[in-house]
């Protein structure tokens, strides 16, 4: 499947059954012909974290290096600072209220535009007020295992960059 346009969608929403809404997310991926990944927007420090993300996952996925068989899964692994796909989870979506980012991969602009005018109809995604950097900071201390020691170190303004080296550390260790 050609991923090469994106586009990212935020949205709030009550999911009642996780392993149910996923399987729906599944069904609607397939129907219209593109791929979704769904992240935790409270995990996600901003566009950058995601834009980065999808650059290293099609990177590994041009160097053969991929973990994933699919981009929304090596996307969720990068955007995590996980190795590990089973660990990268803990940035996606969770059962009850969401405030989620979903990425959408399709052939081209008008699929993907598409797709997600379908998403929004179908899954009832509702606007939600920007979530502050410190709300969102005890999340991606936990998510990113940042110390209160290190943040006061590099400064609280830097957390952003101390997630972005998560991001970038992915697979060095190989």
């Amino acid at each position: 499947m050609n991923t090469d346009e994106i586009s990212i969608l935020s949205g709030r929403f009550l999911i009642d059954d996780l392993p149910v809404f996923l399987q729906s997310l599944n069904d609607f991926s397939s129907k219209h012909n593109i791929k979704i990944q769904g992240f935790d927007a409270r995990k996600i420090i901003d566009i950058d974290h995601l834009l980065f993300s999808i650059h290293r996952a099609r990177e590994s996925f041009s160097n053969g290096v991929n973990e994933a068989k699919d981009i929304g899964l090596e996307v969720l692994r990068f955007s995590s600072g996980q190795r590990k796909i089973d660990k990268s989870f803990s940035m996606g979506l969770i059962q009850g209220e969401n405030r989620s980012v979903f990425v959408f991969f399709g052939a081209s602009e008008e699929c993907v535009q598409k797709a997600e005018n379908a998403f929004k109809a179908e899954f009832g995604l509702s606007d939600f007020p920007e979530i502050s950097p410190e709300e969102k900071k005890p999340f991606l201390m936990k998510q990113f295992d940042i110390t209160e020691d290190e943040l006061q170190t590099v400064g609280e303004t830097r957390i952003k960059d101390l997630v972005l080296e998560r991001v970038a550390l992915v697979d060095v260790t190989r």
